[in-house]
């Protein structure tokens, strides 16, 4: 049973960042993306501005990226990064407290489409779970309800929310897009270009 509609202004956005680019070698968050921009800077720059609830969840010790994006981001910083991406998340879904549902992205994800961000919030605000889908392929971000808050921020280990989506799969929302940005997220430098 889904819960009552809420207005799109009272669903926000989380930017999980924090992560430690393992795979790629050095903080894949300050790669560069074109010349003048960053991974991250372009992750954040697909986000449309519409979104005025916005959480961007960095390491402790991000002094710098922490003053780079804090004028248009509330900046969260992950208790303990190192132990998984649910810790990030349980950090960030914290602060979320008042909002009534949110969608949480990855930092590493800049090819997704700003109007993609704008559907699965519109589908958000009428159902408990949305996860976009590209050619029967689920990606992120994905979008939950309030409801889910006190167990997103329970999770434990690198699987961010996936174990709920999997407890909740009659719940679960698919959002068919065009947009394959939902399934490309930066592992190596190569896939930068």
């Amino acid at each position: 049973m889904n819960l009552p509609p809420v207005s799109m202004s009272d669903i926000g956005i989380i930017v999980l960042a924090a992560g430690s680019s393992r795979r790629f070698g050095t903080d894949k968050r300050l790669a560069k993306f074109d010349q003048q921009t960053s991974l991250l800077e372009k992750t954040l720059s697909t986000i449309p501005d519409t979104f005025t609830r916005k959480i961007l969840v960095l390491k402790k010790d991000d002094a710098g990226l922490a003053e780079q994006f804090s004028k248009t981001w509330e900046i969260c910083l992950a208790e303990a990064p190192e132990s998984g991406m649910a810790n990030s998340l349980a950090s960030a879904i914290a602060q979320a407290e008042s909002w009534e549902g949110a969608i949480i992205a990855l930092g590493d994800m800049p090819f997704i489409a700003s109007q993609t961000y704008i559907q699965i919030r519109q589908t958000l605000t009428e159902n408990n779970i949305v996860i976009p889908v590209h050619k029967g392929q689920r990606g992120n971000p994905a979008g939950f309800r309030r409801k889910y808050f006190t167990e997103i921020g329970n999770l434990q280990g690198d699987k961010g929310a996936r174990p709920l989506l999997e407890k909740y799969r009659s719940q679960c929302v698919e959002l068919e897009t065009a947009d394959k940005g939902i399934l490309q997220d930066i592992d190596r430098p190569d896939m930068l270009t």
